[in-house]
């Protein structure tokens, strides 16, 4: 190769090392910035999913006590009988579909929330089943003879987080 042929490759435009590397930098913040929104969407699927269980988890809970006042009401029998009997005082509860009253959840509330998944993926309280991450207490307060107060709280733990749903409402006598 003669002289005027290597002077024609050292005037090729070209990129730098420099250029290269920033280019390589820019380009890693990019891609840094979208991998943090695609493990930010992860996590709130997850916590997006587990606040519907919640709530439908809370929901149940309400319904049971609901159902529970109606059976008292067709029986005859005063409205609150198994749910709350004293006016002002807060009674904590557990209680699943399998159970026709609620359970006192006074003596250690945050065992015997626990909820399990029986082999038909429904929540229990007890029994066989795989533990969820989900505990379950219905409080119930007799606010005068003709209303109570049912809360429902539902409690998780994810990513590390706590995270609570509570959902309340108020029964009246079908007096």
């Amino acid at each position: 190769m003669n002289i005027s042929a290597r002077q024609a490759v050292r005037r090729l435009p070209a990129f730098s090392l420099v250029e290269i590397v920033v280019v390589l930098f820019v380009i890693s913040l990019g891609l840094v910035g979208i991998l943090s929104l695609i493990i930010q969407n992860i996590q709130s699927q997850s916590y997006n999913k587990n606040n519907l269980t919640a709530y439908q988890l809370a929901q149940e809970g309400v319904e049971m006590i609901r159902q529970v006042r109606d059976s008292n009401w067709k029986a005859g029998a005063a409205f609150t009988l198994g749910l709350a009997t004293t006016t002002g005082v807060t009674y904590q509860n557990y209680m699943d579909y399998r159970d026709a009253l609620p359970h006192d959840a006074s003596a250690n509330p945050s065992v015997l929330s626990v909820l399990k998944q029986d082999s038909e993926g429904l929540y229990i309280h007890g029994g066989l089943g795989t533990t969820s991450p989900f505990s379950r207490l219905i409080n119930t307060k007799k606010l005068d003879t003709h209303s109570l107060q049912v809360d429902a709280i539902i409690s998780w733990q994810d990513h590390n987080r706590n995270y609570s749903y509570d959902l309340e409402t108020i029964l009246y006598d079908w007096y």
